[in-house]
């Protein structure tokens, strides 16, 4: 028979000792509650960051638009000119060959607004002046020349966009301005963020005389709009005639960009040339223009912006926003 004092031991010590491993318990069980949650947020945060990332590698459509059927299956159509004006900006008149500005563009934008007088309904347009870049991935950029300015500069939508078998994709849109016969559009990367790099270039001149200024601008995608976010030099030149006792002096500037995953890389080199001399100094200088909040932040001034300044030349307009502005110092 069971000693009666060891049954009053247990009958006594039992409600201690199960207040005392149900308050382990409740402990252990709220801190592996807490790691959980914790987890569970933390899988949802690098989810969460995971599907930005992919959104920005394969950018969502804002429209997408169907396609006449091509004569042989699988076979991806031939658009004409006239095709992408109306794809673009559906209150394209084929007939009297005339836009509404004022109307929405294929994404439901009115993008075209501010750059017409508010009193216009209907603008003549030119549907060849068109400038089409094939990019990576089957995607190209369609710039539409719909707004000349002087002295041969056009305004118009930009897009970029990729062609299925059956129908067209657009993925963002902006605003372009600039010289159409000396400007080249290319997709860049960077890290995961499609980026539309436009060089704008103006020569003159023939053989060893011939002097070319050209330089860049950046767009940079963000919900569905390429907003222009950065312009740099990338080669100029300048001359100066010089004094009595020295001949011409040229200025040569030169630069190269190279996209990281948040910033571009800039590597500028200034050559001095007097005529009979040769090269009589040369500077070289690293700066990047870093991405910051949305914007490309420069982190110095360009060599050329100093030439200029020596040269007491006005800076030329090459695009529709200025360089873009330097990181304060903290």
């Amino acid at each position: 028979m069971n000693d009666p004092t060891q049954l009053g031991l247990l009958r006594v010590g039992s409600p201690r000792r199960l207040r005392r491993v149900s308050a382990a318990f409740a402990l252990l069980l709220g801190v592996s509650l807490g790691g959980a949650l914790l987890g569970g947020c933390k899988k949802n945060v690098l989810s969460s960051k995971t599907e930005d990332d992919a959104r920005l590698m394969i950018p969502v459509p804002i429209c997408v638009k169907r396609l006449p059927r091509a004569s042989t299956p699988g076979a991806v159509v031939s658009l004409t000119p006239e095709e992408y004006w109306a794809l673009l900006l559906p209150s394209y008149d084929g007939g009297a060959r005339t836009i509404d500005p004022t109307a929405l563009d294929c994404s439901g934008r009115q993008s075209l607004a501010r750059l017409s007088p508010p009193e216009t309904k209907r603008l003549r347009v030119d549907p060849e002046k068109i400038v089409l870049a094939a990019g990576a991935d089957s995607m190209k950029l369609v710039w539409l020349e719909s707004h000349p300015l002087s002295e041969g500069v056009f305004e118009g939508l930009m897009a970029i966009m990729r062609q299925k078998e059956s129908y067209m994709e657009v993925y963002a849109v902006g605003i372009h301005r600039g010289l159409p016969g000396g400007t080249r559009f290319t997709l860049q990367r960077m890290g995961p963020r499609l980026v539309v790099e436009a060089v704008q270039e103006t020569c003159s001149g023939q053989g060893g005389d011939r002097r070319c200024n050209s330089s860049t601008s950046v767009y940079l995608m963000t919900t569905g709009a390429l907003r222009h976010a950065a312009n740099f030099p990338i080669e100029q030149v300048a001359r100066n005639p010089g004094s009595d006792d020295y001949g011409p002096v040229e200025y040569r500037f030169t630069a190269s960009a190279e996209y990281r995953d948040t910033s571009i890389e800039l590597t500028e080199h200034l050559s001095v040339t007097a005529q009979g001399q040769g090269e009589t100094r040369s500077s070289d200088l690293q700066r990047a223009l870093r991405l910051e909040n949305g914007q490309l932040l420069a982190s110095g001034e360009s060599l050329w912006t100093k030439t200029q300044r020596e040269l007491g030349l006005k800076p030329r307009e090459t695009s529709s926003s200025p360089e873009p502005q330097r990181r304060r110092r903290r």
